[in-house]
């Protein structure tokens, strides 16, 4: 069964209704039929996404969309010692953030397809991806840094 990895870039992309969302939505769709296709979520994006949306949210407001989140036909992923050690061989070979670095090597290990909207996964010799519309720099710096 194909799987996929979403990159917080891409459940932002879904949530705010960028360019890319309905190639997210469609996975999503054909997640929830069942067994056509598998996603997950990495603990990693699903922090990044509720940190950006606690910061242009009120808190109420996050806590629906995080739980409507987790009601998708997903599974979140945490951490375990086979995902960390392989973090840290992405990390040894790119230079990467952390988080981007979590990302990546979830999907190597599940040899997944990782959905994104980061020109930086592009480094990764290997990663399979399924690039969504880039932002610029200067949005995508908007969308994480802190303000």
């Amino acid at each position: 069964m194909p799987t996929y990895i979403l990159d917080s870039s891409a459940i932002l992309c879904f949530l705010l209704g960028e360019d890319g969302a309905k190639q997210v939505s469609e996975l999503l769709q054909q997640a929830s039929r069942g067994n056509a296709i598998k996603i997950l979520l990495p603990f990693i994006a699903l922090m990044e996404v509720e940190y950006w949306l606690l910061r242009h949210l009120p808190p109420e407001e996050v806590t629906g969309i995080m739980l409507r989140l987790e009601s998708w036909a997903v599974r979140a992923e945490e951490s375990y010692p086979e995902w960390r050690h392989q973090a840290a061989r992405v990390k040894a070979g790119a230079a990467l953030s952390v988080a981007d670095v979590w990302i990546a090597a979830l999907a190597i290990i599940h040899n997944a397809q990782l959905v994104h909207k980061d020109p930086d996964f592009n480094k990764i010799p290997g990663l399979k991806v399924l690039g969504l519309p880039y932002k610029t720099k200067e949005i995508a710096k908007q969308c994480f840094d802190s303000p």
